[in-house]
């Protein structure tokens, strides 16, 4: 039976944000520098965004699974809400995508909300009706509802890898839920068209595909971030250039700080940085699925199960592009990767799961 709980989630969860601080300064330092006119400039927004995390996660793990439970669908409609003001005056749009909110000095992505919106909706919804899990309306068309709305804000934006993410959340509750199989099937079955002409409906995204198939073909171009990351990933070796003497990072490798700090891990560290990253998101992982398993409540089950997921599939699809074995999505690293709505987000979903892993007095009767 596994074991693994709350003491491997949260030590695994501190060890990776205290080391994305050490490297988010490492590879931010030079630009800040330049940009921001302080080296340390964004080690401090981190360091912001890990304190409201932390506020946040401590007031959740505290909180009583049922008052969580209640609050499911209001969660799900303030991150639609906070989807669609991205069309209104608040939103901001950078490089043809309105996928940011922008009051004053503060910015938010509400992806990062939508993600645990509709785990948490999705979630409530799938316990509640678990009875009727078989009938095609109640356990694939309402929640397909509650992931598509979301999912076509997002398309909208556009973010087609932010939309996949929300489907394949939905998917696995519903799996985990005991939804037909042949239902699933057919549903996938269906979607899939839809999901090929999306992925190759841009010319953008059709290019991405080039690049991750033969980056090398055009690597001052359309393969440019995927060489640069493997050109990091080559000069680390197995122990790494060592801590802040990475050069990839120097205007060579984008995103350095966000959606590559995996790449200037395996620079700095190496392959032991890398494989000490790779366990701690294992450790998320099978922590997050026996609290799932011991949890009283089918509620309490499907979100730790959501919430691990959001963590420990999020990593594996970021890691899976800085070494070249997906197409290139941005996306951050969680617990890591500078961003303060990522990391806000992914302290919460350690939240979550750490209120169902809070001793409970009521015994497990079913779904409900």
């Amino acid at each position: 039976m596994n074991r693994f709980g709350t003491p491997h989630l949260l030590i695994a969860a501190t060890l990776l944000v205290g080391g994305g601080l050490v490297m988010v300064y490492s590879a931010s330092a030079v630009s800040a520098e330049l940009e921001q006119g302080a080296s340390y400039a964004y080690l401090l927004r981190q360091l912001a965004a890990a304190a409201v995390g932390l506020v946040l996660l401590l007031g959740l793990a505290r909180m009583p699974v049922v008052w969580i439970e209640r609050l499911a669908y209001l969660a799900w409609a303030a991150s639609v809400v906070s989807l669609a003001a991205t069309f209104g005056p608040w939103g901001n749009e950078v490089n043809g995508a309105r996928r940011w909110l922008v009051a004053g000095p503060v910015s938010f992505q509400p992806l990062e909300l939508a993600k645990l919106g509709v785990i948490v909706g999705v979630a409530r919804w799938l316990s509640a009706h678990s009875e009727r899990i078989g009938d095609f309306r109640v356990g694939v068309v309402m929640p397909a509802l509650l992931a598509g709305l979301p999912a076509a804000l997002l398309l909208a934006q556009p973010d087609f890898g932010g939309a996949m993410l929300l489907l394949v959340h939905t998917g696995v509750l519903l799996f985990a839920a005991g939804a037909r199989l042949g239902h699933l099937g057919c549903t996938a079955v269906a979607a899939a068209p839809v999901a090929v002409y999306l992925a190759v409906g841009s010319p953008y995204r059709v290019q991405r595909l080039v690049a991750f198939f033969n980056p090398w073909s055009d690597p001052l171009d359309t393969g440019y971030q995927l060489v640069q990351s493997e050109l990091a990933f080559g000069a680390g070796g197995w122990t790494g250039a060592g801590l802040g003497a990475g050069l990839q990072k120097l205007f060579y490798l984008p995103e350095a700080h966000t959606d590559f700090i995996f790449s200037v891990i395996g620079e700095e560290a190496g392959l032991v940085g890398v494989g000490f990253v790779l366990a701690c998101f294992a450790v998320i992982a099978v922590s997050s699925l026996g609290i799932a398993s011991r949890a009283p409540t089918g509620f309490g089950t499907l979100l730790a199960l959501g919430a691990g997921l959001v963590l420990w599939l999020q990593a594996a699809l970021n890691m899976g592009v800085a070494t070249g074995l997906l197409p290139t999505k941005g996306t951050t690293l969680p617990l890591v990767s500078f961003g303060g709505s990522s990391l806000v987000a992914s302290l919460v979903a350690i939240g979550l799961i750490l209120a169902v892993a809070r001793p409970r007095k009521r015994r497990r009767a079913g779904w409900r």
